[in-house]
């Protein structure tokens, strides 16, 4: 179908060499690039980073401002009709889908993934976003000091799986305990790994050599694969 590189967490500079493969995914010298930023409330620091390391690998970047612009129907059609590469940045996931299914991107970014017009790309709250559901802290951009992690249901469920990301940080081990209460499977990713779809193949990718991933099924927790972002990570799968 398409192709999706959800990544479970990190900052630009460790996930340096998953952003290149996202570019190198186009085929492309010059992407168009198109940022989504509603779970930041298209913050304009995250969106000014975003620019600089995207452009470093020669992209032409652009940005989607759901919560600061008012956009035309057509007017969003024609954004993302141009993009090679759509990323969506991290932050409040509840609000942010909220805010998509006002304008039907929910819909439009699956017709882009099931036509494979664009590389779908995100991290945190933009990985969650490809799955079924998520293990979330939404609550935490509302409730204070007084939250926990939920499973967040409402996405857009190209993969039938739970994602878990930022599994190696403080507080994600809960949900081991909660995947196990629901009754399909789950994905950890730690920050600076991927779950990449491509050409037809799925696999994890990662940034650094001790990066990992987990599977979830039937109450059992199984470690996966991780390939390490290289220049022959492309030939390795099959993807040139």
């Amino acid at each position: 179908m398409g192709r999706v590189v959800a990544i479970g967490g990190g900052e630009l500079n460790t996930t340096h060499s998953i952003n290149k493969y996202i570019v190198e995914l186009t085929g492309k010298k010059n992407a168009n690039f198109l940022f989504i930023g509603t779970a930041s409330h298209d913050a304009e620091g995250y969106i000014s980073a975003i620019r600089t390391e995207f452009e470093s690998l020669g992209c032409v970047v652009r940005a989607l401002c759901l919560t600061t612009t008012t956009y035309k129907d057509e007017e969003i059609d024609s954004i993302l009709n141009q993009a090679d590469i759509i990323y969506v940045g991290g932050g409040d996931t509840r609000t942010m889908m909220k805010t998509w299914k006002q304008y039907s991107l929910d819909k439009k970014l699956k017709e882009i993934y099931e036509k494979d017009t664009a590389v779908l790309a995100g991290l945190s709250a933009g990985a969650i976003c490809w799955f079924r559901s998520g293990h979330s802290d939404s609550d935490s951009f509302n409730c204070g000091e007084d939250w926990e992690y939920i499973i967040l249901d409402g996405m857009l469920e190209l993969y039938p799986y739970c994602l878990c990301p930022h599994y190696n940080e403080e507080g994600r081990d809960t949900f081991d305990l909660m995947i196990s209460n629901i009754d399909y499977d789950g994905l950890a990713l730690e920050n600076d790994t991927a779950f990449v779809e491509a050409s037809g193949k799925q696999f994890i990718i990662g940034s650094r050599k001790d990066a990992k991933a987990w599977f979830f099924t039937e109450h059992k927790k199984q470690e996966l694969e991780v390939i390490i972002c290289s220049d022959h990570l492309k030939k390795h799968y099959g993807l040139e």
